[in-house]
């Protein structure tokens, strides 16, 4: 017998690990638990859509402001009037309970991403990390095949094996570990970990419907909160992605999530990462437990790796998916572009993950100065035509200072005084700190025009403020 043939050239290693690196994630998993996260993430959205258009607000948030901060590029998006509003929450309604259901269920995750991206972007006021992230998750679920078993659709295809890409499993898991990990990290903070601030202030504190012990008034309490959450934030997706940690980890996130849903008015944000912790369970665990059916059919290993030759549409796919998989990981640094510390300056704050890391709490005042007289005029109860959420974050963000001072010009215009300047005069103070001004009292706000830059009438913190 001859020598067997040897390979005269050899694949690379680069080449090599490439092929092992797309072996593994097409590596057939169980649907399961996409399934679980599917009808979770459906029924906390169902939800809120019935709190938007039963519990008031659809109302609040949209059809009763007069005035609606925007995001830089939008300032086009305009909410419906009240009909046409209420049938689009509908449509939304519809598209969770798609999801949910996994009926149309492509067609469902792509109206309910659109959907929420419209809410979320029609007033920069209510911007929230966990609204943020459902538009990513749902974004995701329009390529992932969260419908491959247990789903209306799967019942329409009972020839599907409901089987599902590993890529697809990670992929979801990555996105929910983006909060945790840069939440944890945003945490390795002076004013959160040194002298537990904002938690000693909202402890003692609380808002509207918001739950507190007396115990929560002791000096170590808001140091544990402080440190712990940091701690859990950092070690949460490591602990559930170790089988060993897995059950101890499980039982305290949903813990600490239930804990958030009473102590904070955060909406269905612990809900959703009490839906999303079971991606980090077996993929199989539905069936484990009994609530799906044992698995029938083909095992994994008698089905195929991939799925034959890679299109040039399977190749722009996965080139938009390692797109967004760099920006989650390079968008929340965007901040250490613009000078100051950015919880005072909010430049660069947004899309970060930095989440209850700041309180600003003083006084904000609205001064128009006539062009012609230069008189000078305290513009009192302005504010009024704002909801208590516009007023509390309008106050935390010199940008949307900016925006309602060009409002309030604008109605100057419209009374018949024109070219009114509008200044603001703010002394406030950034989780306990000495009050200081945030915004250049001499700046006619409503000249200036809105930017992605640096903004040089923004006053920097103070040396004895800065952390």
């Amino acid at each position: 017998m001859g020598r067997p043939r040897q390979d005269l050239n050899p694949a690379p290693p680069e080449a090599l690990r490439r092929e092992r690196l797309r072996r593994v994630l097409l590596q057939p998993v169980d649907g399961a638990s996409l399934a679980a996260f599917r009808i979770g993430l459906g029924l906390v959205m169902f939800w809120q859509a019935m709190e938007l258009l039963f519990g008031g607000l659809l109302e609040l948030r949209f059809l009763s402001p007069l005035f609606h901060f925007k995001y830089y590029g939008f300032g086009w998006l305009e909410a419906l009037p009240d009909g046409w509003m209420r049938v689009l929450i509908w449509i939304y309604a519809a598209a969770c309970a798609g999801i949910t259901l996994g009926w149309h269920y492509r067609l469902s995750a792509a109206v309910f991403t659109l959907l929420h991206a419209y809410q979320f972007l029609l007033d920069e006021s209510l911007y929230n990390n966990h609204d943020y992230l459902i538009v990513l998750l749902g974004a995701l679920l329009t390529v992932v095949p969260a419908h491959a078993t247990f789903s209306l659709d799967a019942r329409r295809r009972p020839g599907d094996s409901g089987w599902v890409p590993a890529w697809s499993l990670w992929l979801l898991r990555f996105q929910v570990a983006i909060p945790y990990v840069y939440g944890g990290l945003a945490k390795l903070d002076r004013d959160w970990l040194l002298r537990a601030q904002p938690m000693k202030i909202w402890l003692a504190n609380p808002g509207p419907g918001e739950w507190r012990l007396e115990v929560f008034g002791e000096p170590w309490a808001a140091y544990f909160f402080s440190w712990s959450g940091m701690v859990l934030d950092l070690l949460a997706v490591p602990a559930l992605l170790w089988r060993r940690t897995r059950p101890f980890a499980v039982a305290v996130v949903v813990a600490f999530h239930l804990l958030n849903s009473q102590l904070f008015e955060i909406g269905p944000f612990p809900w959703l990462m009490i839906s999303a912790t079971v991606l980090f369970l077996e993929p199989d665990w539905p069936r484990r437990v009994r609530i799906l059916p044992p698995r029938r059919g083909p095992t994994p290993a008698a089905l195929p790796a991939s799925a034959g030759p890679r299109s040039l549409a399977a190749q722009a796919g996965a080139a938009l998916l390692a797109l967004h998989v760099a920006l989650q990981l390079l968008l929340p640094f965007r901040h250490y572009l613009y000078p100051g510390d950015v919880d005072w300056t909010e430049e660069g704050g947004q899309f970060a993950w930095r989440m209850k890391l700041r309180d600003k709490r003083g006084d904000l005042q609205f001064v128009a100065v006539d062009p012609a007289s230069r008189n000078a005029v305290v513009l009192t109860g302005v504010e009024s035509v704002l909801t208590r959420k516009q007023r509390g974050m309008m106050r935390h963000d010199p940008d949307m200072i900016r925006q309602f001072a060009h409002w309030l010009a604008e109605s100057f215009r419209e009374r018949g005084r024109p070219g009114m300047e509008i200044r603001a005069v703010t002394s406030l103070s950034l989780n306990g700190l000495p009050a200081q001004p945030m915004i250049d009292p001499e700046v006619d706000l409503a000249a200036l025009p809105g930017t992605l830059g640096p903004s040089d009438w923004i006053v920097p913190l103070r040396a004895g403020g800065a952390r």
